[in-house]
């Protein structure tokens, strides 16, 4: 394994920035933090000038789906806490492979029959009472969890009516968790939800409340000795005022997103929104709350939930704590120090000798402008480099968005059986059968789209778009498009060969033929001279637009 030294760099210790510029790594673990007196002949030096070395980030919250412990170490992202997997994709992600991610895993989190997120993960197991408890957490125990996940959610933040566990299964459930030496994770939304689960002796809640918590809630809270995992960047899977998602309109991160992943969100940022969104004032609100008066603040994600990707969205998650009114250095141990802490994860989150040689080198300085977090320039995981242009293209990037799609589509139509009024794609058909192509509702109207996915015009009434469809759904295809494949590369000018939804074969202007599928592809009908960036044009083919929450 290499042996290496970071020289000239600034070292951030998982609490402060300590008297020291120089790190040395053996073996796969931290063997000094010193001056230039601590590297040997022989070490491999790295440049760590201008820079800052930081514990390896480890996101408190997240969803497993194929591939994202690959991704999320693009973004120096090193250890991730999974908070309900099924089975199949927590395997598939302990496999063996190129360097990624580590991860610990709740597995299937403990929800009532029906309740939350059964519209996600069905079909699963669920606790039907409290001496289901114990045979619960020995299932999951079996199948590597490291810590409980339970769900307490009425459906009340929402104005929903769900099935939630009730006082004594909770009691059963924790009861047994401790018993086998694992915390509790508890999935609230509302400030009496914190309250309740507390009493019942939880350690961890996975959101901070999203209304405002009381003085006397928050004391209560605080009392209890939980840490709180905030999740401020739910914010980020709701289009701002120039209709893009936040992660995407960021181009300090969105420029280091692959092409693939920035049209999940290109097309995340077109689906259909309810009239009001949130703005996450009362949640950003509690987290300042919590932390003055004591509570332990760890930094997570949700993702993949709409407009959340694994690695990427911590550092809008650190950005938001800032915002909450965190410092930066403390917003930074919110992403190392402090869940390794919680989570039992002694080996990692800290650089002291000894210690795993998670690290991640950024530009500049984070302790002082948390935004420098995301300019990553190198990543290490057990002392192993990652390296970025391995994820791009591979089978790990396509899977992880396959499944996301196929996620998506489960999850819309699930929404759609049980809230039938909830706009949803209608066909535009001639009057001689022909499809021309559909109308999908968005969060700024009706997008009129061709038969292959590909927008047109921009977001207007429904009759207008109709109408738009009706004229030129079927002649636009006969016209020159341009075209960026997967690998994000120049646009280029191409015919339509053959049309499918699910497939499309271009004919480039060298007369060579290829086939696609046509979510892989960005299209546009305007030369490229007008297209300034992946913020500057909306003809796209749609993508994921749904994910679990939890």
């Amino acid at each position: 394994m290499e042996i290496f030294t970071i020289a000239h760099a600034r070292i951030f210790d998982g609490r402060e920035v300590v008297p020291a510029t120089h790190l040395r790594v053996e073996n796969g673990l931290v063997a000094a933090i010193g001056d230039a007196s601590i590297a040997r002949p022989g070490d491999v030096l790295v440049d760590g000038s201008g820079g800052t070395v930081l514990p390896g980030l480890i996101d408190a919250h997240v969803h497993l789906l194929p591939g994202c412990t690959r991704l999320a170490p693009l973004f120096g992202v090193t250890t991730l806490i999974d908070q309900f997997s099924k089975p199949d994709v927590i395997e598939k992600e302990r496999a063996a492979g190129p360097v990624r991610a580590d991860f610990r895993t709740s597995g299937v989190g403990a929800t009532a029959p029906g309740g939350h997120p059964t519209i996600a993960y069905a079909p699963i197991p669920y606790l039907t009472g409290p001496d289901a408890a114990s045979p619960f957490v020995e299932a999951r125990l079996a199948e590597g969890a490291t810590h409980v996940k339970m769900i307490y959610d009425d459906g009340s933040g929402a104005m929903l009516d769900i099935p939630s566990l009730d006082p004594a299964t909770i009691d059963a459930l924790v009861t047994a968790a401790h018993r086998h030496g694992l915390p509790v994770v508890a999935h609230v939304s509302t400030a009496a939800g914190a309250v309740h689960v507390t009493r019942h002796g939880v350690d961890v809640l996975a959101h901070v409340p999203f209304d405002r918590m009381r003085d006397a809630e928050v004391r209560e809270v605080a009392r209890s000795g939980v840490a709180v995992i905030a999740t401020l960047d739910i914010v980020d899977g709701f289009p701002g005022p120039d209709g893009l998602l936040p992660l995407l309109a960021d181009p300090g991160l969105a420029d280091r997103l692959t092409p693939r992943w920035r049209r999940v969100l290109r097309a995340q940022s077109r689906r259909w929104m309810p009239p009001f969104v949130p703005d996450g004032a009362a949640a950003r609100e509690n987290v300042l709350a919590l932390l003055e008066s004591g509570v332990r603040i760890l930094a997570g994600t949700d993702a993949p939930n709409p407009g959340l990707v694994h690695g990427a969205s911590l550092h809008r998650e650190l950005a938001h704590l800032v915002h909450a009114g965190l410092r930066p250095a403390e917003a930074l141990a919110a992403a190392t120090s402090l869940p390794a802490e919680v989570f039992g994860l002694a080996d990692r989150g800290c650089l002291r000798p000894g210690a795993r040689a998670d690290l991640v080198l950024v530009d500049g300085d984070p302790t002082t402008v948390i935004e420098q977090s995301r300019s990553v320039r190198h990543t290490w995981i057990g002392g192993r480099p990652v390296v970025p242009g391995r994820y791009p293209g591979s089978p790990a990037e396509r899977n992880g968005i396959a499944w996301l799609r196929a996620s998506t589509d489960a999850i819309t139509a699930a929404i759609r059986e049980r809230w039938p009024q909830i706009p949803a794609p209608e066909q535009v058909v001639r009057e001689d059968g022909e499809i021309v192509g559909r109308l999908v509702p968005t969060a700024g109207g009706w997008q009129a789209e061709t038969v292959f996915g590909a927008p047109l015009g921009d977001p207007q009434s429904k009759d207008d778009a109709r109408r738009l469809l009706l004229t030129i759904g079927l002649s636009v295809l006969a016209e020159p498009w341009w075209i960026r494949t997967p690998d994000g590369g120049p646009w280029r000018e191409a015919s339509l060969v053959e049309v499918r939804s699910d497939r499309i074969r271009l004919r480039w202007t060298d007369h060579t033929v290829a086939s696609y599928d046509p979510r892989d592809l960005d299209f546009t009908t305007r030369p490229p001279a007008v297209i300034q960036d992946h913020r500057a044009y909306a003809a796209l083919p749609p993508e994921s637009s749904a994910a679990p929450a939890g």
